[in-house]
């Protein structure tokens, strides 16, 4: 697999989805489990690079708030790893000279192939007409500060070779050996993940839209699946759980604190068929957070809708929260 990175200074604000919901399939699995693992990463660093052998700079890193999402940096990046796939190269920067009006032609009204995408068709950057990555990203309303991409798009394989890139020097500053570790555990804002035949993060600026940060199932299915969430507020929730068909599964604490922390539960009977599910932390004043802000979300095959509107509501108690430690599974 090929990895890549680049860094720019941030420039302008850019607002987020509303809390987990799904915009005319934006975002797509994939991304939600990049988004989570990333803010799971951040809670606690050292955990999670406590198996990096390579990582020289693992200490350098310590807890981050988390990564808002941002719907115009999902586009971006998810156009980018389209553009890469239907014009057969990888690299930050486009092939060609991006048509202006990309944002409202992507993805109904052009696919990512030159013919649309590019001004005059293909152009080579060899001929000097080549759009940058930071401009490109800009073409779609948002602000960039930094991305990383690799080939393949299993999530989970994704990001551990982002995080756990080698690197021989332990300074504490971005470099090209540890900068997709960097980027992924000290960025600021917000981002989105982009997933084609590559994975692509932007991260740029977001707004936080729910003290429920990110949440994501891994594996797709699976008779037991993990569900992961990233609570983050001045005080504790007083409960937290995920609600699978209308049944309730305790989360627990599993990264981080109870004010900035990866809450995880399993579940099982999840091999076949569509399941619906939500995650509900009860907060300091007893009031419901949920994620997806509205509706559910989809473990199942791929005719199993990653969100939708409908939602079985389940009973949940509020009597208390669980605190736990232990290693990610990879």
């Amino acid at each position: 697999m090929s990895v890549l990175l680049l860094l720019m200074t941030l420039t302008i604000d850019e607002a987020s989805l509303r809390a987990g919901e799904s915009v005319n399939g934006f975002p797509s699995w994939e991304e939600r489990v990049l988004h989570q693992w990333i803010n799971r990463a951040r809670v606690d660093p050292q955990a999670e690079l406590a198996n990096c052998a390579a990582c020289a700079d693992k200490a350098c890193y310590s807890a981050k708030a988390p990564l808002f999402w941002s719907g115009a940096l999902n586009r971006a990046a998810r156009f980018h790893a389209d553009e890469m796939q239907k014009q057969g190269y990888f690299g930050h920067d486009s092939k060609c000279v991006v048509v202006n009006n990309i944002n409202s032609l992507y993805p109904t009204g052009c696919d990512g192939a030159a013919s649309c995408a590019c001004t005059g068709g293909s152009l080579t950057c060899a001929m000097g007409g080549c759009t940058s990555w930071a401009g490109r990203i800009g073409l779609f309303g948002a602000g960039p500060e930094g991305e990383i991409i690799v080939t393949g798009r299993d999530p989970n394989t994704a990001f551990y070779l982002w995080l756990f890139e080698p690197a021989n020097a332990s300074v504490c500053t971005f470099t090209g050996q540890n900068g997709h570790r960097w980027l992924i555990l000290n960025a600021f804002g917000g981002l989105g993940a982009g997933v084609a035949a590559s994975s692509v993060v932007d991260f740029g600026n977001a707004t936080p839209a729910s003290k429920i940060a990110s949440a994501a199932h891994y594996p797709g299915q699976a008779d037991s699946v993990e569900v992961w969430a990233n609570w983050y507020d001045n005080s504790p929730p007083r409960s937290a759980s995920v609600v699978v068909d209308g049944q309730c599964t305790p989360m627990t604490l599993r990264r981080g604190t109870q004010t900035n922390g990866a809450w995880s539960a399993n579940v099982t009977g999840m091999g076949s068929g569509c399941h619906r599910y939500y995650i509900v932390f009860t907060d300091a004043s007893s009031a419901q957070v949920t994620w997806p802000a509205t509706g559910s979300l989809g473990i199942g095959p791929q005719s199993c809708a990653d969100w939708n509107s409908s939602r079985t509501l389940g009973s949940c108690s509020t009597s208390g929260v669980k605190s736990k430690r232990r290693s990610v599974k990879r």
